[in-house]
């Protein structure tokens, strides 16, 4: 029995919450930027709200590392973590706070859950982001960030 879009999308939607992490393959309509030629790239991303369409917001995708030949505004916008706190990360890694991206739920559900983030280090991440030079408080009230 095939379940009706509406209602997969419902029950999804109420199943996760902020500051689930999933990974995912993501692609340039995600504001994601393949390497090497490739059409998507996986990578953990941070549910941190919804808007009325049931788009998940989670304007912080974790990187390994930053990249060294970013501008500084970039680089300072980069949250290191620990592999340690959180294991589902092979090593220590950055939560890019510098802008939000979007996410459908139904992307989200092809992903892989792999934990919760720290109720603290959210607080950081959304401080981050309401502060940052390159994020609108328009999609940052969408989303319920603020």
């Amino acid at each position: 029995m095939d379940i009706p879009e509406s209602v997969l999308h419902n029950l999804t939607k109420r199943t996760l919450g902020v500051g689930d992490v999933f990974f995912v393959e993501l692609d340039s309509s995600d504001g994601i930027r393949p390497k090497d030629g490739a059409a998507t790239r996986r990578k953990y991303f941070v549910v941190l709200g919804f808007d009325s369409e049931g788009n998940a917001y989670g304007g912080v995708i974790i990187n390994s590392h930053i990249n060294q030949r970013m501008d500084q505004v970039v680089k300072d916008y980069h949250m290191p973590i620990k592999s340690s706190k959180y294991p589902f990360l092979r090593y220590d890694s950055f939560v890019d706070c510098l802008t939000l991206k979007t996410a459908p739920l139904a992307k989200l559900a092809t992903g892989n859950y792999s934990g919760h983030m720290d109720e603290d280090d959210i607080k950081l991440i959304m401080g981050a982001l309401k502060d940052s030079p390159r994020e609108k408080a328009a999609r940052l009230k969408r989303f319920g960030i603020i």
